[in-house]
């Protein structure tokens, strides 16, 4: 056991007022038995043997009272059992891809993982933030609240070779502590196998309950008519028994095509036809998956007529530079 506060305990020398009270309490006098009273001697005797009793608990409940209240404010504790690792320096990687949108029992992983982290963090601790994107080093949660609630998703994926990296090219005298909180999409087992094994780091995996998504993967130009375009759309499912899911077309702000999809597999190819002239749109679909890629942006040029000059030799057209400057 220690104490917070060791030098207290030299008030332990007061136990010995309650000891002295209880002395000056025993004090002897010289007992008298007048005639009329004899007969109550046999009583007193045994009176006075139960008041001893009585004195001494209560010398010792005064005693052992005084002593908790003097070891109270000396503040006993009991040495933990890691407490060689208490210097050591704490790194919070957090995942901020787009797969972090998904959602689990009570919301969205990252806005639920940065909540946590905002309620559970000693406001005292220092640690560092790393992210996919930015790193806040050697800071604490009252500086970084800021920054966490208004943490926005990336579009770079999560690579835990590259923040270990940057971990270990941050140089420090401790022991490094690393907890990294991620869904765990594109994280390959050699990643985590090729750890140094001094950082082994503390994985909270959190789970998604919504494990179906519908992704758009590609608009391209299926065939060029003589006065429209037909475009392609590829859809990509991932997951099981799917239902049914809305998918528009837009150019610019405004609608152009509605239709309804339903995945009899997992690849699925839509085809629009569009007049053909410029087209600055993009396509979107509806899902209860991930949102961040329900919408895909593309653009048509309007075709322009090529110039010709001339075809054939060159040689044989050097005439036209004389009327055509």
């Amino acid at each position: 056991m220690h104490f917070k506060h060791p030098e207290i305990l030299y008030f332990l020398f007061l136990l010995i007022v309650p000891i002295l009270v209880h002395l000056f309490q025993l004090r002897r006098f010289k007992t008298s038995y007048f005639t009329n009273v004899k007969f109550l001697k046999e009583l007193a005797v045994q009176t006075r043997k139960s008041s001893k009793i009585k004195k001494r608990l209560l010398l010792a409940t005064r005693l052992l009272l005084l002593t908790c209240v003097i070891v109270a404010f000396a503040q006993p504790f009991f040495e933990a059992k890691d407490s060689k690792n208490a210097s050591n320096e704490m790194y919070i990687v957090l995942d901020n891809s787009f797969s972090m949108q998904a959602k689990g029992k009570k919301g969205e992983l990252l806005k639920r993982a940065v909540q946590e982290l905002l309620e559970n963090t000693p406001e005292n601790a220092q640690f560092s933030l790393l992210t996919n994107t930015e790193n806040f080093w050697n800071t604490d949660i009252k500086s970084s609240k800021s920054a966490l609630q208004n943490l926005k998703y990336s579009a770079t994926p999560f690579e835990l070779s590259s923040i270990m990296a940057k971990i270990k090219a941050h140089k420090s005298a401790h022991k490094k502590d690393i907890v990294i909180i991620t869904d765990a999409v594109g994280l390959a087992e050699k990643d985590v196998k090729n750890i140094d094994s001094e950082e082994k780091p503390y994985f909270i995996v959190p789970e998604a309950e919504q494990k179906n998504n519908v992704a758009i993967d590609s608009v391209f130009i299926n065939q060029t008519l003589e006065n429209f375009y037909e475009i392609g759309i590829n859809l990509s499912a991932y997951g099981d028994d799917f239902k049914p899911i809305s998918m528009a077309l837009y150019n610019q702000n405004k609608l152009i095509a509605k239709t309804i999809i339903n995945f009899d597999k997992k690849k699925k190819e839509i085809n629009f036809t569009i007049p053909k002239e410029a087209f600055h749109g993009y396509v979107t679909i509806e899902d209860n998956g991930l949102t961040y890629d329900n919408k895909l942006y593309f653009s048509i040029s309007k075709a322009k007529k090529t110039n010709v000059i001339s075809i054939g030799e060159p040689e044989k057209s050097n005439f036209l530079s004389r009327i055509y400057t």
